[in-house]
Formats: C-alpha cells, sequence, structure tokens
C-alpha cells in the first residue's frame, strides 16, 4: 500500500496510484515492505502478490517449484514480527546483490533494513539479484494466491467492495483470463482518507474478505 514507486509483489498480484498497496499481510508494513518496495504494485494498479511459477518469472515451473519449496511460507495470522523478519532477510540478501535500496523511505520509517527501489528498468537489471534471493521472499498466504485458491477472484471482488464500503474510491482490474489482478483508483474518487487510514481498511478488508472458509 504505498507508493514513490510505480511499479511491481508480487507479490505479488500489484498495482497503485499512490502510496497504498494490498500487502498488508504479504509483507511486513506497508512502509517497510510493499509500499517500500516489496511484490506490491504494477503499473499504477495494486495487487495481492502471486507465487505462481509464472509470475515468478524463472526459468520454468520445475525449477521454481524446487525453489518454492525453500521459500519461508506465510500464513493469513502471521503476526507483523514474523512478516517483517522474513522481509528483512529477503531484502538484505538484494542489498547484498546490489540492488538499490529505498533507504529514504526506510529512514522516514524507522526501518532498519531498507527494501528495494523498484521499477520495470530495475527489476530488468537485476533479475539475477532477484533470482538469487528469490528462496528468501516469503510466499504469501494460499489465500491470497490465485494460483492455489479457486475463491480468489470472488473473495478479491468483496475485498474490493469492502474498499468501496469503508471510503476508498476504487475498482477491480482483471487479467485475460478473468482472474482479478488488482485494484487501481477511479478517476475522479473524491478520496480524502490519509495513508493510514486506507492501511487500517486494507489490513481490516483483506482479513474479512480472505479469511472466510468455503
Amino acid at each position: 500500500m504505498l507508493g514513490d514507486m510505480q511499479k511491481t509483489p508480487p507479490l505479488s498480484p500489484v498495482v497503485r496510484t499512490t502510496a497504498l498497496s494490498v500487502c498488508a499481510l504479504l509483507a511486513a508494513t506497508v512502509l517497510t515492505a510493499c509500499g517500500a518496495g516489496d511484490s506490491g504494485t504494477k503499473d499504477g494498479v495494486s495487487t495481492l502478490e502471486s507465487s505462481s511459477p509464472a509470475s515468478a518469472g524463472k526459468s520454468g515451473t520445475s525449477e521454481s517449484s524446487k525453489t518454492d519449496s525453500r521459500r519461508p511460507q506465510l500464513r493469513m495470522d502471521s503476526s507483523e514480527e514474523e512478516r517483517n523478519r522474513y522481509d528483512d532477510t529477503y531484502n538484505a540478501c538484494l542489498q547484498a546483490h546490489g540492488v538499490p535500496m529505498n533507504t529514504k523511505r526506510a529512514a522516514l520509517a524507522g526501518a532498519k533494513q531498507a527494501a528495494p527501489l523498484y521499477g520495470q528498468e530495475k527489476e530488468a537489471k537485476y533479475k539475477p539479484a532477484f533470482d538469487a534471493c528469490l528462496a528468501k521472499k516469503p510466499l504469501p498466504p494460499p489465500e491470497l494466491d490465485s494460483a492455489v485458491n479457486p475463491h480468489y477472484t470472488d473473495q478479491y471482488r468483496n475485498y474490493v467492495k469492502c474498499l468501496n464500503g469503508k471510503g476508498m474510491r476504487v475498482h477491480m482490474q482483471q487479467d485475460e483470463h478473468g482472474i482479478a489482478s488488482g485494484w487501481t483508483y477511479d478517476e475522479s474518487n473524491g478520496n480524502s482518507l490519509s495513508d493510514a487510514e486506507q492501511t487500517k481498511i486494507d489490513k481490516v478488508c483483506v482479513k474479512e474478505s480472505f479469511s472466510v472458509k468455503h
């Protein structure tokens, strides 16, 4: 949920146009994780990160699956401390491999470990570093993975409805297969909510919409 980076988590299925993203439960905090440069935004649309082999961009499904089996697995009830720990480990690996870090945002947030600066050109330039550190990148909870959760799009639709019901003016986007790929702000949303308020709303709506058992 944040945004000085019109980029993309992967997470994270994600794009956005402000400092908000949809990674509240996928990463540590909005400032130090998705918003600071974890998988959270893509071309201006906020999305939940996907951990499928295709989105991971690795050299084949079997190789991706092998890497995924070593990645830490987050749960819907993972504590913020746990998410922070995993994210810091992953980001420290990227930094050690030469990826430029968003130290300014980290300083503003009082975070010890900065997250990467994002942008398609940076992700392409430092792809070897991202590949080398992939095994340290936490997997999102299965509920937030469109490749695993068969109810993902329906729940994402409820998630966006929840955001709107609490004062945010956004709409869902879908890919060519009809799967939810993120949300973006309405053109004239008249949104007066602060980043902190939107972050709080996002966390509530993620839990409310994706914790439902089918």
